[in-house]
């Protein structure tokens, strides 16, 4: 399952999305956690910066993801992400990137909750075909 932390850092959740300049990108399994870089955003630094296109740009970045951790995130930009089947997660600025991966490697193994559960079939199925 592929997953993305919105930083600054490359080593802590600590961006709010729509203002991160880069996203730490893992491939997550219950058995092991890979790491597939950094994909860095476009900067858009005009005034006039049309939001929509902001937010477009990111999910162009992060298709594939099943989650997408930040720190804080708009309810629009929320709903659009979720509509393209990422699920959005906020956490507090400057958790640990790694405490989190393997806070989900454990979700993973164990029982994880209903959106993630149901992510997982649908990866599950993909790979079927």
């Amino acid at each position: 399952m592929l997953v993305a932390f919105a930083t600054e850092s490359q080593t802590h959740i600590d961006a709010h999305f729509g203002l991160a300049p880069a996203f730490a990108l893992y491939d997550i399994t219950p058995e092991a956690i890979t790491s597939k870089g950094i994909v860095y955003c476009p900067q858009e630094f005009a005034p006039d910066a049309d939001k929509e296109d902001k937010v477009e740009n990111r999910m162009q970045i992060l298709r594939g993801c099943a989650v997408a951790y930040c720190t804080s995130i708009g309810g629009p930009a929320a709903a659009r992400l979720v509509q393209s089947g990422i699920h959005p997660l906020k956490v507090p600025e400057g958790t640990a990137i790694e405490d989190e991966l393997k806070r989900l490697q454990t979700l993973l193994a164990g029982s994880p909750p209903p959106w993630l559960r149901k992510r997982l079939q649908q990866e599950k199925m993909m790979k079927e075909d």
